[in-house]
């Protein structure tokens, strides 16, 4: 994956420091839609720049830039330079990131203190898996970042990998935020897609945040990816994917045999 560079610009911080009062968590999966989500928030100039900083290659360049080695000294860094004036930061977390960055949702909830959580989803789940296959074949995630000549090949086991994936994380989202009664709202990335300034607007009400309505974009501010070959390979996944296989797998072991385990 190559990193999206233009994230680690001076042009993004705001020119005077603010003491973060409020911060606002975009809680995702992979491919779901929250590069565009966290620039259209951007744009309104009230909720930082909710961007993807604890990634694992991202977070490395971050330490290295500030000169700091953890990810509470870097997190510190990004909202002295990130907090917008009316005090909000916002970062994008996606489900692997919680353990892998942050140590589990615990120490999350201790370096991001009483965190609005934005959970964005996506209602077409088996596009949101084609898309990480050919994202994962091609380098390219986002739009102008390391576009690729190279053409995907379609494989049926990867999609279905990435199926159970979304569907596990976003899963596990909604365990987490129930199971420690976070404070949260679901997002639709096909609303936020049709109607961006509504998607802001509830946002902003679910925050308690005073925005102006002519900052908010009227259209998506990122360009869209996906291509004909899209539909193609999930008109083509619909029909090899075998009805009769155990739905509730994830990596390589069956989640009810897990459970079964564990609660037998």
């Amino acid at each position: 994956m190559e990193l999206y560079e233009d994230q680690f610009a001076d042009k993004y911080d705001y020119p005077h420091q603010t003491a973060t009062s409020k911060i606002l968590v975009i809680a995702s999966t992979v491919r779901s839609g929250s590069h565009m989500l966290g620039h259209v928030l951007r744009e309104t100039g009230a909720f930082g720049f909710p961007l993807e900083y604890v990634n694992a290659k991202n977070l490395e360049k971050w330490k290295k830039k500030f000169g700091v080695n953890d990810v509470a000294s870097v997190l510190q860094e990004l909202k002295a330079r990130r907090t917008s004036t009316n005090g909000v930061f916002g970062i994008k977390i996606h489900y692997s990131h919680v353990q892998a960055a942050f140590g589990g949702f615990e120490k999350l909830k201790q370096l991001l203190p009483q965190a609005y959580f934005v959970l964005l989803s996506r209602d077409d789940v088996v596009a949101q898996a084609i898309s990480l296959a050919i994202a994962r074949q091609t380098g390219s995630w986002i739009a102008g970042q390391g576009d690729s000549d190279k053409t995907p090949e379609y494989r049926f086991e990867e999609i279905d990998n990435g199926l159970r994936r979304v569907i596990f994380e976003n899963a596990s989202w909604r365990y987490t935020f129930a199971a420690t009664g976070s404070r949260y709202m679901e997002l639709n990335f096909k609303d936020v897609k049709a109607d961006p300034a509504s998607a802001v607007l509830r946002i902003a009400d679910f925050m308690d945040l005073q925005i102006d309505p002519q900052s908010v974009p009227m259209a998506p501010v990122t360009k869209k990816q996906s291509k004909a070959i899209n539909q193609q390979w999930s008109e083509r996944f619909h029909k090899e994917f075998n009805g009769n296989d155990e739905l509730m797998r994830y990596n390589g072991e069956s989640v009810i045999h897990r459970l079964a385990r564990r609660f037998s």
